[in-house]
């Protein structure tokens, strides 16, 4: 006799995760070229720390919104890998978020006492990606939340399915 396993069927939570987080990439990858773009181009004629900032800043943005597409994909399509990405890029993204708040609230008074026009550039730079640092504090904590209900982890395959 075949048995034949039947999946779990996609909590919505999972759905409105993945559609979400498409969106989230979309804005990280738009985000990212625009960072190395004015990194490149407007900032660096002014401030090369601040160009270094946003290139890399914007680089990383880029990268992350790749993963993110990737991981959204198996995220529709129940994919055990993306569960493990998914987890471990809203992790990282979230320590990397305070951190960010954390350098600038350290930072930003020291550049403040300065008096150079380098600084007078790179403080609202700073000031402005530790507000936007916010986002992903808010998408991560919510990414992980989700993907760490109990549903969910047996929809990835990440726990055995409760018995009846």
């Amino acid at each position: 006799m075949d048995y034949v396993q039947v999946r779990p069927r996609r909590p919505a939570t999972v759905t409105i995760l993945a559609v979400l987080s498409i969106i989230v990439a979309v804005l990280s990858l738009v985000l990212g070229v625009a960072g190395v773009v004015l990194g490149a181009f407007v900032v660096g004629d002014y401030s090369g720390l601040g160009a270094i900032i946003l290139l890399v800043l914007g680089t990383v943005v880029f990268a992350f919104g790749i993963l993110e597409i990737i991981y959204s994909i198996g995220f529709l399509e129940g994919k055990g890998w993306s569960w493990t990405l998914g987890t471990t890029i809203a992790v990282v993204s979230l320590v990397s978020s305070i951190g960010v708040i954390g350098i600038t609230a350290i930072a930003g008074p020291r550049l403040a006492a300065i008096t150079s026009d380098v600084y007078e550039i790179v403080l609202p730079e700073l000031i402005i990606i530790s507000m936007i640092a916010i986002i992903p504090i808010i998408t991560s904590s919510v990414t992980i939340y989700v993907l760490t209900r109990r549903n969910v982890k047996v929809f990835f395959g990440k726990v055995p399915e409760p018995q009846a």
